[in-house]
């Protein structure tokens, strides 16, 4: 006979009680029942584990012994079930990294709409490196970035990628530039100006503004690497000028939209292929490219632009 949980259930309920009569009446059997099951247990044990007193039973040497674990087993025992069915019942819980907000509105309402009873957390990250990092270590379910068509992140192959947006990159100047009042404007023109990169993305957004102003036949002159607050003032002093998408609305600046649409920005959702929520993946990308898309249809100056242009393909393949 192997001994199995409900055995070490009898020897203690036995030693609690003191009583074989008690600890019968406890387990919800009979007298006799129990002690055909004791006798069993010795037998299997190699020796008696409880003898009789005035007092009703006490334990033997080796019946101590045989308590003391049979307590400790069947404690890890009811603590393993308590845990495991408190993590039946509580909510299951979703991680999201983001830089933009608006990314995060869409990736929210569709995780509400796909998993109602999932508790969102979630994840802001600056840096792109640092949100694809959290991806890889499992930190996060979900992540949201960013990469500029033509200079594409090389992205882990055990990725799973949805482009949920393409945005055309404009020009970003004070409202006082001498070319603010033109319409769309020639990279070209701007071979002479001081450019403002961000200094949370300044490879890659380098990179790509080389590119399309050697292909406008001119190096650009980088002269600042300033965070957002920094950089709005010196733009709209007329200082700079910097590449930006269609959402920026902040006052005394103006945005000009560039001949040829040389600078493309494609948002990426992106989960692990082994992920739990990743069957989820293609419905929350409808989502994110819902929001997003709503977004730039507010602003005036994309309006105007995807009149003219139609909007742009997200041409990123599938995987």
């Amino acid at each position: 006979m192997e001994i199995e949980t409900r055995h070490l259930r009898m020897v203690k309920a036995v030693a609690d009680e003191g009583s074989i009569t008690k600890a019968a009446s406890a387990l919800g059997t009979t007298q006799p029942a129990l002690t055909r099951q004791l006798r069993r247990i010795e037998d299997n044990l190699g020796g008696p584990l409880f003898q009789r007193s005035h007092a009703g039973v006490e334990q033997t040497p080796l019946g101590r012994l045989v308590v003391g674990r049979a307590t400790a087993v069947l404690s890890v025992l009811d603590t393993l079930k308590t845990d495991a069915s408190s993590l039946r019942t509580a909510p299951a819980q979703v991680r999201i990294g983001v830089r933009f907000g608006n990314a995060l509105v869409g990736l929210i309402r569709g995780l509400r709409a796909t998993l109602p009873s999932t508790e969102i957390v979630t994840e802001s990250e600056t840096r792109i490196d640092g949100l694809l990092d959290l991806l890889g270590s499992h930190r996060i379910d979900f992540a949201v970035i960013h990469e500029y068509v033509g200079n594409e992140i090389p992205l882990d192959p055990r990725l799973l990628v949805r482009p949920v947006g393409c945005e055309p990159g404009f020009v970003l100047m004070s409202a006082d530039h001498p070319l603010a009042d033109r319409g769309e404007l020639d990279l070209a023109d701007l071979a002479d100006e001081t450019w403002l990169l961000s200094p949370l993305d300044v490879d890659r957004e380098a990179d790509c503004m080389t590119r399309i102003c050697w292909d406008a036949g001119f190096t650009p002159k980088i002269g600042h690497y300033l965070s957002d607050g920094l950089s709005v003032e010196l733009i709209r002093a007329g200082e700079a000028i910097a590449l930006s998408t269609p959402t920026n609305r902040d006052s005394g600046m103006v945005l000009k939209p560039l001949a040829g649409t040389p600078m493309q920005v494609r948002r990426l959702l992106l989960t692990e292929r082994d992920n739990p929520f990743a069957d989820h993946l293609d419905k929350l990308a409808r989502f994110t490219a819902d929001v997003l898309t709503e977004t730039l249809e507010r602003q005036p100056v994309y309006r105007s632009w995807v009149e003219h242009h139609g909007p742009l393909a997200m041409t990123r393949p599938r995987s």
